[in-house]
């Protein structure tokens, strides 16, 4: 049928936007409500996430430096991406929970959601000792019995409690705890309708659970400033963790710091020890030997050959101290070289030759080791960055052994030739007396010896005053503060975004309503989708009052808006067809409204003189007889089957000059009778004694009975109803004049609005029609 065709509107048409957005505007609305409706629920189940944000300065205060211009090595003005990648680190996260007593978790268990109260819980759990480690993260439930407490638990398939009271010791086989209740009406408030638990934790699921909620960002290089972040559920969490953090990052700093220091005075405070042993025995021999050897003035014999071997002694003893030094370094790099032991080579270097050659490589070779040893605190040995970095502690291992190698042997030739020297001067002082000899050798190690001791105590020195004058000026410029408002969810965000999308899908709802749009509004819509040819007798207004059936209005209100349509299609039909007989009123379905049509055209016909017999031919589902309040015992199913003669069945109404002939009982075989020859005979005789004849049809868009009617008669209309009647019934009415050669059909819009005003009446055509829809239907009607 033509109702079912799929219609879409290609054009814009300004009158259907205009229905659509009056019939639908509650689209939109509803839409909208749904949506925010949808966000409310969202934000109220939602966990809302806080941040807090800390803003730290790194910074050296060097008084040393500035009054005495020593160069402090704990300056951190070069550790600015080794200091983020401490803060960073896992190893840092978990100190810094340990320090805010982490190991116990508290929680309020709701119907839907589960809130970790942190400091704001009515109760706190202080652990004394827990016994079996397998209990972390299992939830232990606290419940009131009168003035006492019990835990519950479930654990090794096995349910556990523990009773005891507030305040003190609550211990088993598992756990021994103390349970504090700082509020207790508070707490027997929360227990009627949600359950309290806490759970043991682990500080390193702890730390691997959040520490990637933390951003450490730099935000000045060359100011020091670095940026931290974190965010949690808690606010007081967030702020009290990331204040735990700096704390913690500056006190291992300062760790680091003091046990290297103490590493470095160690190590002179031994050599002084030792050297100062080694002095005094040189002392000491060195007046014995004169007190033996009766020398009053021994440097007056050979005093330039003794004075050049022990310039050149000094030299091979420096390169032979150098030469040990270097073994000791080479010693100490094995294929896995020992992080603490490579730090304590550093002081061994102080004031040798090779110290900017090598020390600069030993700091990098450490800096490379403790950079490995904090990755492995999360990673594991497996890791790309660990395996890079292994490779390049190697490379640059092999390159300082090779330094090292270089070093060694460029001191050995020149301890060769030193040693060459030496031997030449002594054959001569071979001729000096003995004695002279050996007070001279003796002389040589207690000047060695003192030289030694005064350098070593000169840099003991230096480096206390250095160390001294060092203060670490790292500090907290913008603290951690507990924030009320969360970063997620972002309440005005997802209002504003689902409020959005509401508007956006009741608007595509409104499209599709619009692009489906399968009704006829106007005589405009007509004139745009049927064949230009056909002629429009004119519109009949909606009416205000609602009917069961179609009524006689323009008898009874003969002065109404109704019945001044009436008279203008009346009009139009004379310039149409002057000397018009017969008059066939159809439609394409029910509802449109062709019986009261073909009732008020029929009466306002006889209401103008002229002798007017109306004919309901809807054999199946007749309706004239009650709009004239008749009887349809007798009718046109009667005489064309030759029962009855129509004279028999003819009735007379109310208006003057117009009589009907109701459509019977409903026979079998409507279709038949509608074309049979009996039908012509008794229009060929109702034609000799009326002036005008109207047949009600039956719809053509449902039967094909009333179509031979509409192509004989001198007037064939065709209804169309505003607001109801689809637009693709149009195929229809194009099949009548191209098929069916009805050229001169004519054309009736029923129920057109007119002024924005409702007028309305409500009848059936068939009772087995659809039933009214749904609410959810008629909301998503196309």
């Amino acid at each position: 049928m033509a109702g079912d065709s799929f219609f879409i509107t290609k054009d814009f048409d300004a009158q259907v936007v205009k229905t659509v957005l009056r019939r639908k505007w509650w689209v939109l609305l509803v839409s909208i409500l749904t949506f925010t409706g949808i966000a409310f629920f969202i934000l109220r189940y939602s966990k809302p996430v806080y941040e807090s944000t800390m803003l730290i300065q790194l910074a050296d205060s060097d008084q040393a430096r500035d009054l005495l211009d020593i160069e402090n090595i704990n300056s951190t003005n070069s550790n600015f991406n080794a200091n983020l990648e401490l803060l960073r680190s896992q190893l840092l996260f978990e100190r810094a929970l340990q320090k805010m007593n982490a190991h116990v978790s508290l929680f309020q268990e709701g119907k839907i959601l589960t809130e970790e109260k942190y400091t704001s819980s009515c109760f706190n759990v202080s652990t004394v000792q827990l016994k079996d480690s397998s209990l972390i993260n299992i939830p232990i439930y606290v419940n009131l019995q009168g003035n006492n407490l019990e835990l519950t638990y479930d654990f090794q398939n096995k349910t556990k409690r523990v009773k005891g009271f507030a305040n003190g010791h609550l211990v088993n086989e598992d756990f021994d705890v103390v349970l504090n209740v700082m509020d207790r009406a508070t707490m027997e408030k929360i227990l009627k309708n949600d359950k309290l638990f806490f759970a043991f934790n682990s500080i390193g699921s702890l730390s691997s659970k959040f520490s990637s909620n933390l951003s450490v960002n730099p935000m000045d290089p060359n100011a020091q400033t670095i940026e931290l972040r974190f965010a949690a559920y808690n606010p007081y969490f967030c702020a009290d963790l990331l204040n735990s953090l700096a704390n913690t990052f500056f006190n291992f700093e300062l760790d680091i710091k003091r046990k290297g220091n103490e590493n470095v005075l160690l190590f002179i405070d031994q050599q002084l020890d030792s050297l100062s042993q080694e002095l005094e025995n040189s002392k000491d021999s060195l007046v014995f030997f004169q007190r033996q050897s009766n020398l009053a003035d021994p440097e007056a014999i050979g005093s330039n050959l003794t004075e050049n071997v022990i310039k050149l002694q000094d030299q091979l003893y420096e390169i032979e101290d150098e030469l040990n030094g270097l073994n000791k370094v080479a010693s100490k790099l094995t294929k896995e070289p020992n992080r603490l032991e490579i730090y304590r080579l550093l002081p061994e270097m102080l004031g040798k030759s090779y110290q900017l050659s090598l020390s600069k490589q030993i700091e990098e070779l450490y800096e490379m080791l403790e950079r490995k040893e904090n990755l492995l605190y999360s990673v594991t040995e497996e890791n790309p960055e660990i395996k890079s970095l292994t490779l390049r502690i190697s490379m640059k291992t092999e390159g300082i052994r090779k330094t090292i190698v270089f070093l060694q042997n460029r001191l050995a030739e020149n301890a060769n030739v030193l040693r060459s020297k030496i031997g030449s001067i002594q054959n001569d002082i071979f001729k000096i007396p003995e004695k002279k000899m050996e007070y001279g050798r003796l002389k040589n190690i207690q000047d060695l010896n003192d030289k030694y001791f005064s350098l070593l105590t000169e840099k003991k020195v230096m480096y206390a005053i250095s160390n001294a004058g060092y203060s670490s000026s790292n500090r907290i410029l913008s603290k951690a503060m507990v924030q009320s408002n969360p970063i997620n969810p972002n309440r005005n965000q997802i209002y504003g975004a689902f409020i959005g999308f509401g508007f956006f899908f009741g608007f595509i709802i409104l499209f599709i309503a619009y692009v489906r749009y399968n009704e006829v509004n106007s005589v405009d819509d007509l004139k745009k989708i049927l064949p230009p040819n056909l002629s429009y007798l004119g519109t009949v207004p909606l009416l205000k009052e609602s009917m069961d059936y179609s009524e006689l209005l323009v008898y009874d209100s003969p002065k109404s808006i109704i019945s001044e349509a009436m008279r203008n299609i009346r009009a139009n039909m004379s310039f149409v067809f002057p000397d018009y007989k017969t008059i066939a009123i159809s439609s394409s379905v029910s509802g449109e409204g062709k019986t009261f049509v073909s009732l008020n055209l029929a009466a306002i016909i006889a209401m103008s003189g002229k002798k007017t017999v109306l004919i309901d031919l809807d054999l199946r589902k007749p309706k004239i007889h009650l709009a004239l309040k008749a009887s349809n015992k007798i009718g046109m199913s009667n005489a064309l089957v030759n029962q009855k003669t129509w004279q028999e069945c003819v009735q007379n109404s109310n208006v003057e000059n117009l009589h009907f002939l109701t459509a019977g009982p409903v026979p079998p075989n409507p279709s038949e009778l509608i074309l049979s020859k009996k039908m012509a005979e008794i229009l060929e005789e109702l034609g000799t004694i009326y002036d005008v004849i109207v047949i009600d049809n039956p719809p053509v868009g449902v039967v094909s009975d009333g179509v031979q009617l509409l192509a004989k008669a001198d007037i064939p209309i065709y209804v169309f109803k505003a607001n109801y009647s689809k637009r693709s019934y149009a195929e229809r009415v194009e099949e009548l004049v191209d098929v069916q050669h009805i050229t001169k059909l004519n054309l009736i819009l029923n129920g057109e609005i007119r002024n924005r005003r409702s007028y309305g009446y409500n009848y059936e055509y068939y009772s087995d029609e659809p039933a009214p829809k749904s609410f959810l239907s008629r909301i998503f009607k196309i």
